[in-house]
């Protein structure tokens, strides 16, 4: 097939927006020629790359994916307007150039943010080509639970206005892929005429896989580490996470290493002076993705933490494959499907969200686990993630959506 692919990210964007190229780069490899429509590198500083313009449209070949980004208005910090310039930016340019996609016979439109939509649903209108989302989390749940906008009649006007855009846009899906059972169950009331399916995330399996956990270490070597990598933002509810270390006093062999950049990283680092646990939880900065799978090895566990909130119920964070992937136990501070995951996984332990409590028990379980229940975590790990939740997997599922959807718009 000829495929069309639009996101607002790709590589050598870091973390979760690496996602779209495993995608592009996994349908490649199945015989199919996949073009993307992307915009220029700028997560997660707000900042473009080194080694890229914003002039205009550029045009770029990576792992055999032909690309052509269009600007936008970078910025992922915590102003409301700058976020919104940055989402309706790309979406005007990407409509605006979406007939560079002209001639394919599907396009799969990943939907995060939800503004991408707009430039697969132009298409449609304009050449008939039918579009898949592949949806990676809710709207308007997050724009109005992140907190950007204070007012309470604005926010509600702005929930009424995209829950009608986005009806529009499931109506006129040819396929809908959920990343989650409990989301692809709520996207099927809002409108979709296709019965959307759960297709969990994967990531690049040529940076994710077990590492030698031997190889010189860049964490100290005097405590068990506990791991968190990917974005700092109020959402993950990190604070939790330095209070447990805080409440283990008796424990200081209990390290926590956060991984990442972002807008809650000072208040975090302010909350561990106040607690005194400066010397117990580091900050390691932003990594290169391909040192990642080293690093985490070094931790007896990843932490995956998200707040307790109804939309989070269906979500699936990536870290959750990533870990899983590289054979990591993991700490599982998420309600809903994340946490059933990881329990059916067994593969560490699962807690409840937003609980300094519950989370200072699981680290003081981790660092107490003998060899060979870690060894059982970690082999846990890596089967699940190959038997449900890798490249293959996923590719061959989205693979039959697309092919469905492509024979409904020919």
């Amino acid at each position: 097939m000829k495929i069309g692919m639009i996101s607002q990210w790709y590589e050598p964007e870091r973390g979760s927006a690496a996602h779209p190229t495993a995608i592009a780069e996994a349908l490649h490899s199945r015989g199919h020629e996949v073009r993307v429509l992307t915009g220029f590198p700028s997560y997660p500083d707000g900042k473009v790359h080194s080694g890229y313009t914003m002039k205009g449209r550029m045009r770029e070949t990576r792992g055999g994916v032909e690309l052509l980004r269009v600007p936008d208005v970078p910025s992922h910090d915590q102003n409301a307007i700058r976020r919104a310039l940055t989402l309706t930016s790309f979406a005007a340019s990407a409509t605006t150039q979406v007939g560079w996609l002209r001639g394919s016979d599907v396009v799969l439109t990943y939907l995060t943010p939800a503004t991408v939509g707009l430039a697969s649903w132009a298409l449609k209108r304009v050449e008939g080509t039918p579009y898949v989302l592949y949806v990676q989390d809710l709207w308007p749940e997050t724009v109005t639970a992140s907190g950007f906008i204070r007012n309470a009649r604005v926010n509600g006007m702005v929930e009424r206005g995209i829950h009608r855009a986005m009806r529009k846009l499931y109506r006129d899906a040819a396929g809908v892929v959920a990343i989650s059972p409990t989301m692809a169950a709520t996207l099927a009331d809002r409108g979709s005429r296709v019965c959307p399916i759960s297709v969990p995330n994967w990531v690049d399996e040529d940076v994710f896989k077990p590492a030698d956990r031997n190889r010189p270490r860049h964490l100290p070597p005097d405590r068990t580490w506990i791991m968190y990598a990917g974005g700092i933002g109020d959402l993950q509810a990190l604070d939790h996470a330095v209070r447990a270390v805080g409440m283990l006093v008796d424990r200081p062999d209990i390290g926590l290493a956060v991984v990442g950049e972002g807008v809650a990283r000072r208040a975090l680092e302010k909350l561990a002076q106040q607690v005194g646990v400066t010397e117990r939880v580091l900050f390691l900065g932003s990594r290169p993705m391909d040192e990642m799978p080293e690093l985490m090895a070094e931790a007896a566990a990843q932490l995956v933490s998200l707040r307790d909130l109804p939309l989070f119920r269906g979500t699936i964070p990536s870290k959750i494959q990533a870990a899983m992937a590289c054979g990591s136990p993991i700490v599982c501070a998420v309600a809903g499907d994340a946490a059933a995951l990881v329990a059916d996984a067994q593969c560490g332990p699962v807690v409840e969200p937003e609980s300094s409590a519950a989370l200072a028990e699981a680290f003081v379980r981790v660092a107490d686990a003998s060899v060979e229940q870690q060894a059982e975590w970690r082999s846990a790990a890596r089967h699940a993630y190959v038997a449900t939740l890798s490249a293959q997997a996923g590719s061959a599922r989205l693979e039959e959506v697309l092919r469905s959807a492509a024979r409904v718009g020919s």
